[in-house]
């Protein structure tokens, strides 16, 4: 044998005897090891530190939420149903849609009565004609329209306030968005 193959195998026997005693001391070796791994104590514990960390709500912010929900709406307000109410403190003019549930047409109706409202800036509010809680003050403010056929709510139909409660316009049946927008508009233009 030559001396340069003698040091090259003496050269790769050193290296597989290095690489398998570095296998060995990282932890590498197939027998299963019966010590326990050491676990590492933080310097500052996490639990105490998350929990005083996480917010309590206040105290008096309990309670201002309690005092709203103790107080609930009534349902007239100024002898006209609460939301026709507070729609006109907010709006000189409100479009009020009646509907009868379950009906397409009615549907349909009311959401031309919303989208006419919006393109008017006016107030919009539905009811409807089966609650009794709505009709009776609402046909309360109705007993002094010309007609009778303006005194009976059914749906659909739309009716135009203006401030304070009086009623500016009602249109029987199927009423579309422009036609509810622009009797806002004039409703608004004569309230001025």
């Amino acid at each position: 044998m030559s001396p340069r193959l003698r040091i090259l195998g003496a050269a790769v026997v050193v290296a597989l005897l290095a690489l398998a005693g570095g296998y060995v001391l990282l932890g590498g070796s197939t027998g299963s090891s019966s010590a326990a791994v050491k676990t590492i104590k933080p310097l500052h514990p996490v639990k105490k530190h998350a929990a005083a960390t996480k917010k309590q709500p206040a105290p008096a912010a309990q309670k201002v939420a309690t005092a709203v929900k103790a107080k609930p709406t009534p349902a007239v307000v100024d002898g006209m149903p609460a939301a026709l109410a507070l729609a006109l403190r907010s709006h000189r003019v409100v479009v009020v849609s009646l509907f009868t549930p379950g009906a397409s047409v009615d549907a349909m109706a009311t959401e031309e009565a919303r989208h006419g409202a919006a393109l008017a800036g006016a107030g919009f509010v539905s009811f409807n004609v089966a609650d009794e809680k709505v009709v009776s003050p609402l046909s309360a403010l109705l007993t002094g329209a010309p007609t009778a056929a303006d005194r009976v709510l059914d749906g659909p139909a739309v009716l135009v306030f203006e401030r304070p409660s009086a009623l500016f316009v009602r249109f029987n049946g199927f009423a579309d968005r422009d036609t509810v927008a622009q009797a806002a508009e004039n409703a608004a233009t004569l309230a001025r």
